[in-house]
Formats: structure tokens, sequence, C-alpha cells
């Protein structure tokens, strides 16, 4: 607990402009290092990565003593970031400031991208806040942010065809809880999870040959490559052969099996793609290329998001900050308890939310007669663990399940009507 008021401190004594961080700091001295010659100053996006971790931690730290000075620390340190100032009281928010060159770079904060989280904590912001028009005029306002097309059988309805590098659907939601709601766009579990599915798809399809592509090996992202440095997505120009473990591992949430999958590859097949503090960076087989480092840009969220799949820990800890709330209906968010899938069975459409579920899972059946029709959930070893006959009435009918006894995992429903089946998968974190 010492050591994160310690952390607290330092950056609260650490090079600040108008309240953001630096891209770089040196990590004694807290000076800024630039990051390029225009990029000395402040870091907008950086800063929200920070400050999202910074108000999770005020939300799981909820003691007295010292734990009390850390949240007073938290909070001072989030009231004090400038949100306004990078908007220039225009539209949109700005990534960088400089104190030498001031808006020189003159990079908008525009999605889909990683910088969801940038809008969510400007318009939340008690002290320094934009209005949340900046949300749909800054981050959702670009003419390409809506997409609706599919690949591979799954829909994309915003972002980049394909979906993009998968640390789009990772950064801002390691603390930001996408699930059960959607604002006038989309569903962004939903989203975030078809995105995965993508990119498993396309691994699995290999459409150019790569070595070692395929159901247990799949994730594509920013990372060290055998070239340096490189972005990294399912399309022609950007698929080098590089796997990045980040990519499949942090989308736990969004495809636990076949992250599951990926993760006894790495781990069992792969010996050398870990050692001392995890799996390193990246692989590339067809060049025979294995990364010996470690960014920790990339190794955090898979920590981070294997906690969500787990528990949902971070995710009910940022979301308890009184200020997230708020933002989120000003913006226009509004409950979306919905499943991933509806499935037709006979006189039976069938919706299994939420998904993924914690206490209770609700099946949403609609009947266009009233017919008999019996529920079963399967784990992953076949066994039935729950199972009801019901009778349906024309209409809509809700079925609650209590899953307080069920552990961990991924299930299946299994609806029978007469010589009808129907299944659907859910997650029980």
């Amino acid at each position: 607990m010492d050591g994160c008021v310690k952390i607290c401190n330092f950056l609260k004594n650490a090079d600040r402009f108008h309240g953001a961080w630096p891209h770089w700091m040196n990590g004694t001295t807290g000076k800024v290092i630039p990051f390029s010659t225009y990029d000395n100053g402040g870091d907008l996006v950086e800063t929200a990565f920070l400050v999202q971790g910074l108000l999770t931690a005020r939300g799981f730290f909820d003691g007295d003593g010292t734990e009390a000075e850390l949240r007073n620390l938290i909070t001072e340190l989030w009231e004090s970031v400038e949100w306004d100032w990078y908007s220039r009281g225009g539209s949109v928010l700005y990534w960088h400031w400089s104190p030498n060159y001031q808006w020189q770079i003159n990079m908008q904060i525009r999605g889909f991208n990683e910088t969801m989280i940038v809008y969510l904590l400007a318009i939340a912001s008690p002290t320094h806040p934009v209005p949340a028009s900046l949300y749909h005029s800054g981050w959702a306002g670009a003419s390409y942010y809506l997409n609706g097309k599919t690949f591979y059988g799954y829909k994309i309805d915003v972002g980049w065809d394909y979906g993009g590098p998968l640390f789009f659907t990772h950064y801002s939601y390691l603390g930001f809880d996408p699930r059960n709601k959607k604002d006038k766009y989309t569903n962004y579990f939903i989203n975030n999870r078809n995105i995965s599915l993508i990119h498993h798809a396309y691994c699995v399809a290999n459409p150019r040959n790569h070595a070692g592509y395929g159901d247990d090996c799949w994730g594509l992202t920013a990372s060290d490559d055998p070239d340096g440095y490189a972005v990294h997505e399912p399309t022609a120009s950007r698929d080098n052969g590089t796997i990045s473990p980040t990519a499949a591992l942090s989308s736990f949430p969004y495809t636990p099996e076949e992250s599951m999958k990926a993760l006894r590859h790495f781990y069992r097949n792969l010996p050398r793609l870990w050692g001392k503090y995890g799996f390193y960076d990246a692989f590339n087989e067809s060049r025979n290329w294995w990364a010996t480092s470690y960014l920790a840009i990339d190794q955090g969220p898979i920590v981070c998001m294997i906690e969500n799949y787990r528990s949902g820990l971070l995710w009910e800890k940022f979301m308890s900050n009184p200020e997230i709330n708020p933002a989120l209906e000003a913006i226009g968010f509004v409950s979306d308890p919905q499943g991933i899938e509806i499935v037709n069975v006979g006189n039976i459409q069938v919706n299994a939310y939420p998904n993924p579920a914690c206490d209770k899972l609700y099946l949403s059946l609609n009947a266009n007669q009233s017919v008999e029709s019996r529920i079963e959930i399967i784990d992953v070893l076949g066994r039935t663990v729950w199972q009801a006959a019901a009778r349906l009435l024309k209409g809509h009918n809700i079925l609650e399940v209590d899953l307080h006894k069920f552990d961990k995992g991924v299930y299946e429903v299994k609806i029978i009507e007469g010589k009808e089946t129907g299944n659907i998968k859910f997650l029980k974190l």
C-alpha cells in the first residue's frame, strides 16, 4: 500500500502539461522524455489509460488510513487533468500539446481505435469536463466510424474492415465495462467480440499461408516483429506472419474458448515463446523469428482482461466510480441486456442474456403458438447441470436461471421443442 502512495506522489510531482502526463517520462526524475521532436509535452491518450487505472484502484482500495490517503491522492490527480484544454474550444479532442511547439502535431482523437476511454473520462471529469456532444462529433464523428459489413460471417457495426489490430478492443475496456449497454452506434462488447472472432477466423483461413496460423494460433496487433515494430491486422498489407500473444489472450472476455486454445498452444507447444515474465511479445514462424522482449503495453492487458474474464473485478471497480454512469447517460448509453446469439427452434425464438452472466441468466423465449419445450444447460464436459420442462404461451416468455452454484466457464443452453433442437453458448463469470 505504501508503494501505491509512493507511485501516486511520483505522478503528482512528475512533468505535466495542463494536467496531462507525457508519453514517456524518466522513471527516476519524472521529467519528460520526448517521444518525437514535437511530442515533448502532454499526451492525452496515455493520460487517459493511466487515469482509467487510477480510478480502478480508487474503487478497489476502500479502507481507512493509508487506503483513504491513496484515494485522496488519486482524486487529486484525476481532478487536475484539464481535458477541456485539449479540446481547444472545439468539437474534438486533440492528442498532444507541447509547451515549445503548442499544437504543432495537430492530431485529432477520432475512432474507431484505442481512444474511446479518452472521451468517456473527459466527459466524466468533475472539474474540467467537455460536453457530451464531443463523443459524437469527435470520437464517433469521422465518416469512417460506421461500418455495417460482415467478414467471415461476423458483422462489424463500427470500425475498420476486418476490425483493425486487436488492441483497439482492449485498451479502452480494461476498466470500462462494455457489457449489456449500447450507444446509438453499437453494443461494444458484441462488436469487440465479433472483431476478435474475425481475427480467429482469418488465422484459421490463413489466406497468406503463414506458418503456424490456425485454430489455436491467432491474433494480430501492434507489437515487435522481425523488422522492428509494426501494426499487424487481418489485411494483406499488414499481415506479415507475426502473431502477438497479447492479441488472443487479452481477448479472453470476448472469446474464452478460442483464447484458451491459444493460451494452451503457446504454453505447451511453443517453449521458445515464454520466459521469466510470461509470454514474450511476438513470434513469426514463417521467418523463424522469436522475440525476447516484454512490452508492458502488451503484457498489462493480458493480466487485466484475464481477470475481467475470470471475475469482472476491474470492470466492477472502475464502473463503481460515481462519475462514470452519469457520463454514459449524458452520451446516450442505454441498457442492452441482450445475448450474442438468437436462435430459432421450431416455433420458438430464443435469446440468452446477459452474456457473460454472473448471478442470473434469463432466457427470452418468443413462441408463435403455445408449445411444450425442454431446456437443458450443459457444461464443457457434456454434463447436464440444469434442466426444466416449460410450457410456453404464445408470445414472450421469460425463464430465469439461478447461476450461483455454477462454476465459472462456458456453458451451452440446449432448447428442445418436439423434434427440433437449438443451442446457445454463454459465459458464466
